[in-house]
């Protein structure tokens, strides 16, 4: 019996440091989720029933002169923009706030009118 105690010690222990590690982790989880990959939304209406465009952004430091500390925010990653209707007018992807690889237009409808291919906000075709 005396020499369970002291695996039961090391085993508390072990929990202890397991149970504080999970904390520090998911606190650096949520705070990197919030830098990276918040969606921005705007809507055609004052009730936030209608969404108007969605996207992703990031977050970065500011480095125009007179600016330090601040930071400013790129869209990053996948794009929509809706018509009144609630149909997809626009999809596509951002990186560093620039049009990156295929955009779709569609029509009021739903219908694909045409597709575009960016790299770096450039137009390839």
């Amino acid at each position: 019996m005396a020499r369970e105690l002291p695996d039961l010690k090391y085993k508390h222990t072990a929990m202890k440091k397991l149970l504080i590690l999970s904390i520090v982790f998911s606190f650096f989880a949520i705070v990197l989720k919030a830098q990276n990959g918040d969606n921005g939304k705007t809507y055609y209406d004052a009730d936030k029933t209608r969404p108007k465009e969605v996207f992703s952004f990031k977050e970065v430091a500011n480095n125009v002169p007179g600016a330090k500390g601040t930071t400013v925010h790129l869209k990053h990653g996948p794009y929509f923009f809706y018509f009144e209707n609630g149909k997809i007018k626009i999809s596509g992807q951002y990186k560093d706030d620039k049009k990156q690889g295929e955009w779709k237009y569609y029509d009021e409808q739903g219908n694909l009118k045409k597709t575009e291919k960016y790299e770096s906000d450039k137009l390839m075709n």
